[in-house]
C-alpha cells in the first residue's frame, strides 16, 4: 500500500496550494489531526465524488455491515452548529464547526447522543410533534471534544445502513476527507471496463455511425487494451472505471483521470473539492444519456459546455479531439488516492473522408408514411443535431428546405438543429411538435403546435443551447398528455408549462401532473407540482419528459403494526404505509398509542411510519390510532390493537 499523503513532499503538492485547491487562504486540512469517526469498521462503501441520482457524492461512506447502532465520534474538537432531521437526503444529521472554521458532517444517523437527542426531541414535541427539524441555534455553543460520542449509525434518509462522513471548508465546500491524515488500506488498482466516444458534429462518425459509441476492454493487472476505433470529425472520449480497496467488495469512484494522445496530455482531472452550487454538473461530467438510459457512469475526458467544475486541466480544445487524418495512439490512466494506477491504450484512425457522404434532401416537407411509431426518446439527440434510424426517419414529417444538409450514416439520418428555430415535426405516437432553440443566457417561450399550450424556460434552465419540442394530446376523459422532448437533456433549473384549463375539469383537487419514468424498469409515475388558475393548469418541472394529468382518489394503505427495540435502546412501533399514486404527505400524519401522541417519523424507502416518543414504554395492550394523507389530500384513519 502506498501512503502518499504521509509524505511531506506530497502533502505540499496537495495542500501547499490548498488555497487554490480548496478556495481558502487560511484553511489547511493537513495541519489538523482527524479521528476515524466510528467503531463500525475501517472500511469504505463509497468515496468522494461518486455518481449519485442528481449530484456528486460529497463524502466518504463508512461501512456498518448493513446494521444500525454503531457508535459515532467527533472527528475533531468543535461546537454543535446544526442538527437536521428529515425523511430524505441525509436523514438525521449532525454538523460540527471546528476552530479553523471548517465543518464535519455525520449523516444517516439512527439517533444522536442523549443530550443532543433530548434537545431535538423537545423541539419536535413543542412543535406539535413534528418529525422534521432544522436547528442552527439553541446549543449555547455546546462544545464537543474529539472522540466524544455524538450519535449512533443508522439508515435514516436515503440509502442502506452506513455512516456518511463529510468534511467542508469554512465556506461549506465539501472536500475529499482523504486529503487529511485519514486513510484506508488500499493496494488495488482501478479496473477499467469500457471506453466511450461521442461525436462532436453532425458529420462526425465513430465506426461509421453518428451516435455515442461504447466498447469493452480486455486485459488486467493495471494494463488494458481495446480495439482500434475509426472516426471522422471531432469527438470526445470517456471511460467507465471503478476502484476497490482491501478487505471489502465495494466499488468506488477513482480519484484521478488522465488522457494522452500521441504523448501529449489532453485531459487531467482530480477529485479534491467542489461547491454545492456546482454539484448538479455531475450530469455533464458524466455522459448523461448513458447514465439515464443504461445506468452507466461513463466519465467524460473533456470539459462539456456549461461545466465550471474545478477538477480539470485540459488542452486548448478542452480535451475534445479534432485530429489530423491518420493513426493516433491514445492512453487513458485512472488512479485512486493512494497511487494505484491502471491504464488502457488503443489506436484511433482518423479517416480523411466519411465513407457515408452527406446527401441533400428535396425542398419542402417530407411526408410520413407507414405504421412504425417514431419513439423520439430512442433517437440520438445532441445539442446541435439529432440522428434518426432509417425507419424512424421514414415515419416522421419534418419541415426542411434545400439549404438543410441532412447527413446519412450507418445508424440513420442526421438533421442539424442549430439554424432550425422554430422547427416543425409530426412524430408518430407524439403528434405535431414545435421545436425551439433554448439558450442558457436568455428566457425562451415555447408554444405547442396548436398555440394553446406553452412553456417558459428561464435563463440557465439548461447547461448548453438545445432544441426542445412540445406536443400536447388529449387522452380519455379529463386526461391530458404533455411531451417535452428530448428527455435525455441534462437540466440545471426548473421551468413551467401551461395548458388551457378544460371547462369540464371541475374536481381539480384530485388532479395533478405525473411524470413517466420510462427508463425505470417499473415505469413509475412521479408527482409533479401542479396548480390551477382560472385559465390554465401549470406544471413545474425539473426535467423534460412525458407528463400526464391524472386523478388520485384513493387514500394510503396502513397495515402491519409491530413493536421493535432499536439498537440505541428506544422502543418504537413500525407501521407499513403505501400509496397508489401521489405519495404520502407525511407532514400531516398523526399517531397516538394509548392516547399518547408521538413523533411520526417516516422512512420512504421502507414504506413505513415509525411511532417514536422518548418516554414510550410498551404495555401489554397498545391501542394505536394513525391518520395520514396522500399528497392530493385523500385521508386515511386506521386503528390497531397491538399486543406485546
Amino acid at each position: 500500500m502506498k501512503h502518499l499523503p504521509t509524505s511531506i513532499l506530497i502533502l505540499f503538492i496537495l495542500f501547499g496550494g490548498s488555497a487554490k485547491v480548496l478556495g481558502q487562504s487560511s484553511f489547511n486540512p493537513s495541519k489538523a489531526e482527524y479521528l476515524w469517526p466510528t467503531n463500525a469498521s475501517h472500511y469504505l462503501t463509497s468515496t468522494f465524488g461518486e455518481t449519485r441520482t442528481a449530484h456528486f457524492h460529497a463524502a466518504l461512506d463508512l461501512k456498518t455491515w448493513g446494521r444500525r447502532g454503531y457508535e459515532v465520534y467527533a472527528t475533531r474538537d468543535g461546537i454543535v452548529d446544526r442538527i437536521t432531521i428529515g425523511p430524505r437526503g441525509y436523514g438525521k444529521v449532525l454538523y460540527l464547526k471546528h476552530k479553523d472554521g471548517s465543518y464535519s458532517v455525520y449523516a444517516h444517523l439512527l439517533s444522536f447522543n442523549d443530550e443532543l437527542q433530548h434537545f431535538a426531541d423537545s423541539v419536535r414535541i413543542s412543535n406539535n410533534y413534528s418529525f422534521e427539524i432544522d436547528q442552527f441555534s439553541g446549543w449555547v455553543n455546546r462544545t464537543i471534544k474529539q472522540g466524544e460520542l455524538i450519535g449512533y449509525s443508522g439508515a435514516s434518509g436515503i440509502g442502506p445502513p452506513h455512516l456518511h462522513f463529510e468534511l467542508r471548508t469554512p465556506d461549506h465546500k465539501p472536500f475529499n476527507p482523504l486529503l487529511t491524515n485519514l486513510s484506508v488500506k488500499d493496494n488495488i488498482a482501478p479496473q477499467i471496463t469500457g471506453i466511450s466516444v461521442e461525436p462532436f458534429s453532425h458529420r462526425s462518425t465513430i465506426n461509421g455511425s453518428n451516435k455515442i459509441h461504447t466498447q469493452n476492454v480486455w486485459g488486467g493487472n493495471s494494463s488494458y487494451q481495446t480495439s482500434n476505433i475509426r472516426i471522422t470529425g471531432p469527438v470526445g472520449l470517456g471511460i467507465n472505471v471503478f476502484d476497490q480497496s482491501n478487505g471489502v467488495r465495494n466499488s468506488y469512484a477513482v480519484y484521478e483521470l488522465g488522457m494522452r494522445v500521441d504523448g501529449r496530455q489532453m485531459f487531467h482531472a482530480k477529485m479534491d473539492s467542489f461547491s454545492y452550487q456546482e454539484t448538479g454538473q455531475m450530469f455533464i461530467d458524466r455522459i448523461y444519456p448513458l447514465l439515464k438510459k443504461q445506468d452507466e457512469g461513463y466519465q467524460r475526458l473533456f470539459v462539456a459546455n456549461g461545466n465550471t467544475l474545478p477538477f480539470y486541466t485540459t488542452s486548448s480544445e478542452n480535451g475534445i479531439l479534432n485530429l489530423a487524418p491518420g493513426k493516433h495512439r491514445v492512453t487513458i490512466t485512472a488512479a485512486d488516492y493512494f497511487g494505484n494506477r491502471s491504464s488502457v491504450s488503443f489506436s484511433i484512425t482518423v479517416l480523411a473522408k466519411s465513407s457515408n457522404p452527406a446527401k441533400k434532401t428535396n425542398t419542402g416537407r417530407k411526408t410520413a408514411s407507414g405504421s412504425i411509431v417514431a419513439n423520439s426518446h430512442t433517437w440520438s439527440w445532441f445539442p446541435d443535431w439529432v440522428t434518426l434510424s432509417e425507419q424512424q426517419f421514414s415515419t416522421t414529417t419534418i419541415t426542411i428546405d434545400s439549404s438543410d444538409n441532412i447527413s446519412r450514416h450507418q445508424n440513420g439520418w442526421t438533421l442539424p438543429l442549430q439554424n432550425k428555430d422554430p422547427l416543425f415535426m409530426n412524430i408518430q405516437g407524439t403528434g405535431p411538435t414545435i421545436f425551439r432553440r433554448i439558450t442558457p443566457n436568455m428566457t425562451t417561450f415555447l408554444r405547442s403546435a396548436d398555440t394553446q399550450s406553452f412553456a417558459i424556460f428561464p435563463k440557465h434552465t439548461f447547461y448548453d443551447t438545445v432544441s426542445v419540442g412540445m406536443a400536447v394530446q388529449k387522452a380519455s376523459g379529463d386526461s391530458i398528455s404533455v411531451e417535452l422532448i428530448p428527455e435525455i437533456v441534462p437540466q440545471q433549473g426548473a421551468f413551467t408549462f401551461y395548458l388551457p384549463k378544460d371547462s369540464m375539469l371541475t374536481t381539480s383537487s384530485s388532479f395533478s401532473f405525473y411524470k413517466l419514468d420510462r427508463f425505470d424498469e417499473d415505469e413509475k409515475w412521479e408527482l409533479i407540482p401542479t396548480s390551477f388558475t382560472d385559465k390554465f393548469i401549470k406544471g413545474e418541472v425539473e426535467s423534460l419528459g412525458t407528463f400526464v394529468l391524472k386523478s388520485d382518489t384513493i387514500p394510503p394503505k396502513l397495515n402491519n403494526p409491530r413493536l421493535k427495540k432499536r439498537p440505541d435502546g428506544h422502543w418504537v412501533i413500525l407501521i407499513d404505509a403505501q400509496d397508489n399514486l401521489s405519495g404520502i404527505a407525511y407532514q400531516k400524519t398523526k399517531i397516538t398509542v394509548n392516547g399518547q401522541e408521538g413523533i411520526p417519523e417516516y422512512a420512504p424507502e421502507d414504506n413505513q411510519f415509525v411511532y417514536y416518543h422518548p418516554n414510550f414504554t410498551p404495555t401489554n395492550v397498545m391501542n394505536i390510532k394513525i391518520t395520514t394523507f396522500d399528497k392530493v389530500g385523500n385521508k386515511r384513519t386506521t386503528t390497531f390493537e397491538l399486543r406485546k
